[in-house]
């Protein structure tokens, strides 16, 4: 090594490494891509050695890279978390977090958030949950989102995950349907027309994704991405849907809907908070994931904090 190393190079290094794409390095840290890549030059120039090689479009980090990264990470995290840690995080203070939520799980704590009034001057921004997994692990990875609720985990070992609320799942029918009047079983539930909700990430229907056993064909007349949605086309149609507990109690006098249990096995909707583990020791972070845990107290029927 030559000279005295610039320490700011080894952030850098560090979210390139984590990243592996100079792009995503440059857009997280707030810099340019010039720059990140004129800071990797310096950087290797000062070690001597190469420590990212061209793969196809991307990049992938030297053995010398993946040496310095594994001994450099659990400094650098200490180093952050005993920063962090010196400064309370301090409610009045102006900030908003921006928290990646489920539809069902949105409707119940956009509006207690909004009445909270021990929310100081901070904001929770809910944002729909995007479809694709990848573009959700990227907007914690960049900061862009500080966490997500929804079903479903990620096997990533960069990322905690840990359950917030459950509830059971049930049938929907209009008050005016033809065939179904007070009670319904296995048989005539799978003999209807069936309007179903595709999971987000799932990519399957709700009734597929919370049951064990295989499910018989069915007919479906519409597929949706929205659980308001389908209680509303259940309402004016003679097709039966799957619906959460919590979002039933409130909603279903309002749309003349009929409910039912499911008369057969499922498994309970379980909704996860995940974040990064950077975060982990985070003052302000961990008021926001306890905030969070007492709205899931406080909402209706049908939601059972865990």
């Amino acid at each position: 090594m030559t000279g005295k190393l610039d320490l700011n190079l080894l952030t850098i290094f560090l979210e390139v490494y984590r990243l592996r794409s100079i792009t995503l390095a440059a857009e997280s840290l707030n810099f340019t891509q010039p720059g990140i890549s004129g800071a990797l030059k310096r950087l290797q120039q000062q070690l001597g050695c190469e420590l990212f090689v061209r793969e196809g479009r991307g990049i992938s980090p030297t053995y010398a890279a993946t040496e310095l990264a594994n001994q450099l990470r659990p400094a650098y995290t200490q180093v952050n978390n005993a920063l962090a840690n010196l400064t309370a995080f301090d409610v009045m203070q102006s900030r908003t977090f921006n928290v990646y939520i489920c539809e069902t799980m949105m409707l119940l704590l956009q509006p207690l958030v909004e009445t909270d009034e021990e929310m100081g001057n901070c904001r929770i921004q809910f944002t729909i949950t995007p479809s694709d997994e990848e573009k959700m692990l990227n907007a914690m990875s960049l900061q862009k989102a500080d966490l997500v609720i929804d079903i479903g985990t990620l096997n990533s070992p960069s990322y905690k995950v840990e359950p917030l609320a459950r509830e059971e799942l049930l049938i929907i029918c209009s008050e005016n349907h033809p065939r179904i009047q007070g009670s319904i079983t296995a048989e005539q539930y799978f003999q209807e027309k069936h309007i179903t909700l595709r999971l987000r990430r799932a990519q399957q229907t709700t009734i597929d994704y919370f049951t064990d056993m295989h499910m018989p064909d069915r007919q479906i007349s519409s597929v949706c991405d929205s659980a308001m949605t389908i209680m509303g086309l259940v309402a004016n149609s003679d097709s039966v849907g799957i619906s959460s507990t919590s979002l039933t109690c409130n909603h279903a006098r309002a749309f003349g809907l009929q409910v039912f249990d499911i008369p057969f096995e499922t498994n309970p909707v379980t909704y996860n908070i995940m974040w990064h583990k950077r975060n982990q020791s985070n003052p302000a972070h961990r008021w926001l994931r306890s905030k969070l845990q007492q709205l899931v107290h406080k909402t209706p029927i049908g939601i059972l904090p865990v």
